[in-house]
């Protein structure tokens, strides 16, 4: 996140230095930079209550809001970099027959690619502040990878009589989430549930597959054509889908949020999830980094939690190879989708990222935007913890450890589209840091789930300082295999998403819900505070640990029964325990549970 702000303002007054071999195609991608935005000036004091100030909130939803104010107060809540952009400029550079690839309130600019003729007409536009030539983006997300073993449903064996001391059924994806220690997390009742998720890939053929169609997706968005259509689309479009266009983005999802018991279940199948379609895989070209920065802006409004993308940068195909990024711009501070993604993470966004599949090399093969600064950047190891030998290493070019973490990237367990198999039960083997990052940022997700008030900074800390090699980072593994269980616990104790109501008889009411924490749970004090009739009448009643976890501090699931409750329509609750400092800690924090929605 550091010099991100300062970058922001250097950007709009630099020109870059144009080719003098500039060929009559464009051979380039340039960000066009306006002077200013309209009324609203580049030194403007942006203060609350200011016009400025309210339409730049206007823009946000209240999700975003709420999120931004974990990080931010009031008076810097917006920012010049949140103004929208002035349409006459943008028109200003339609009208000299320039196709507009993306826009960008961040930068203040669009992109285009241009030639040494329409370079030289934008210069001298009045509303223009200098062309911005930025490095090539390099989808890494499927390379070096090896091939997909496609496994036909028949072929799945069901796992059940294995998984029975686990809550649900994994299936064959049981290895990839128990490698991190997700079960665990899920057997309390934690799966992601009140936390947004954004996912940038090639597209997404969730509609058509048992193990997505019931996901939660809330909103969808194909940054590449401009419509509202994640999914193939092989006519009709601007830039026409292959048939496996979508592939890749329909198997990372089914890591990060699939729901099938006894075939695959992803470690944050309970959140919420909005889908960008940024990745063009016919070609290698410029133009997708751009979709990124457009993907997070457009999902940090939305008020998303986390961003995830199986993406990474490094090379274009020709012409474009002035987009090329070289070691020494992996900074964490020059390429694109780095710098968007640290912008999010300034603004309350956990964003995860594959390391990218370049191999263990000399100079490192780290790329963008692995190499933020702000950003959880995920290797990938295999079934036994070890490294592959596709999974990029570190350090970044200014020395910081880079991957942050690791997880399973080798084998796992994906759904195949329909559009791929013909029908909408089809599963394969896939391998890449491709793999390993849904994995993670859906752990990012379960923090969240028990921990809604946490920074990404904390969530990255307690991803790091809980994997295995904490006390002994390196450039090969980061800090380690990451521990869903206890990165989860490293900011206090945890509470199932959801409490159990369970009224089976007309005497009364249990309700049950699960406790774990890294301290002792002194017993008589888990307690349940509930009214039927107002919150001025709250009955506190002391619960039993019913299903203990046996991991000596009393954590596990704690029932009471209410004999005195025989309606459950006006039931409301909430639940306390006692901490390791001797201090009562409430759940929810805000508003009580409601026994009925």
């Amino acid at each position: 996140m550091r010099e991100i702000r300062k970058f922001f303002v250097l950007l709009i007054i630099f020109v870059a230095v144009l080719s003098l071999n500039a060929q009559e195609k464009p051979d380039a991608k340039y960000w066009i930079i306006f002077k200013d935005k309209g009324v609203f000036k580049t030194n403007e004091v942006i203060t609350p209550g200011s016009e400025a100030y309210e339409l730049g909130k206007s823009l946000l939803t209240e999700r975003a809001i709420k999120r931004r104010l974990k990080v931010l107060n009031e008076e810097n809540l917006i920012s010049y970099d949140d103004l929208p952009l002035n349409e006459g400029y943008i028109e200003v550079i339609e009208s000299k027959g320039i196709n507009i690839i993306a826009k960008s309130r961040w930068f203040n600019g669009v992109s285009a690619y241009l030639n040494l003729q329409e370079m030289e007409t934008v210069k001298k536009l009045d509303c223009v502040s200098g062309l911005f030539l930025m490095g090539k983006y390099h989808n890494n997300s499927i390379d070096n990878s090896g091939p997909v073993k496609i496994i036909e449903l028949t072929d799945i064996e069901d796992n059940s009589s294995i998984l029975n001391t686990e809550r649900l059924n994994y299936g064959k994806s049981y290895d990839q989430v128990n490698q991190i220690n997700v079960p665990k997390l899920h057997n309390l009742g934690i799966n992601g549930k009140g936390v947004m998720i954004a996912s940038f890939d090639s597209g997404f053929e969730w509609r058509n597959h048992e193990a997505l169609r019931d996901l939660n997706v809330i909103a969808e968005y194909d940054f590449i054509n401009k419509d509202d259509k994640t999914f193939n689309e092989i006519s009709g479009q601007l830039y026409t889908d292959r048939n496996d266009q979508s592939m890749h983005g329909t198997a990372t999802l089914s890591n990060l949020a699939g729901y099938k018991p006894g075939k695959i279940i992803g470690t944050a199948y309970g959140s919420d999830i909005i889908l960008a379609k940024t990745e063009y895989t016919v070609t290698e070209t410029p133009m997708e980094e751009d979709f990124y920065l457009e993907a997070a802006e457009w999902a940090e409004l939305m008020g998303a939690d986390i961003i995830t993308s199986s993406l990474g940068y490094r090379e274009f195909d020709e012409p474009f190879v002035k987009n090329s990024y070289k070691y020494e711009n992996y900074d964490g501070k020059t390429a694109i989708t780095t710098l968007a993604g640290n912008k999010a993470a300034y603004y309350g966004v956990v964003v995860v990222t594959s390391v990218g599949n370049n191999h263990q090399i000399d100079p490192p093969s780290i790329g963008s935007p692995a190499d933020g600064d702000s950003i959880i950047a995920v290797g990938a190891v295999d079934q036994k913890g070890i490294i592959t030998s596709f999974s990029s290493n570190g350090p970044t070019s200014d020395g910081r450890i880079k991957p942050d973490v690791v997880a399973l990237g080798y084998k796992n367990f994906c759904t195949i589209g329909k559009n791929i198999t013909g029908n909408d039960s089809t599963y394969g083997m896939m391998n890449g840091t491709s793999f390993s990052c849904p994995l993670t940022a859906g752990v990012c997700a379960l923090i969240l789930s028990a921990h809604p008030e946490l920074t990404p900074m904390q969530v990255r800390e307690a991803l790091r300082n809980t994997a295995d090699r904490s006390n002994n980072p390196d450039n090969v593994y980061g800090w380690g295999l990451v521990n869903a269980y206890y990165a989860a616990l490293y900011w206090g104790a945890v509470w199932s998403n959801e409490p159990e109501v369970d009224m089976t008889t007309d005497n009364g009411v249990k309700i049950s819900i699960s406790l774990a924490s890294k301290y002792l749970i002194e017993p008589g004090f888990v307690k349940i505070y509930y009214t039927t009739s107002g919150e001025e009448n709250l009955i506190p009643k002391v619960m039993e640990l019913s299903e203990s976890l046996n991991d000596g501090y009393n954590s596990g699931k704690y029932s009471v029964f209410l004999d005195d409750v025989t309606d459950l329509s006006n039931l409301e609750f909430f639940f306390s325990y006692r901490d390791e400092a001797g201090e009562d800690r409430y759940y929810p924090v805000k508003e009580p549970f409601k026994a009925v929605k």
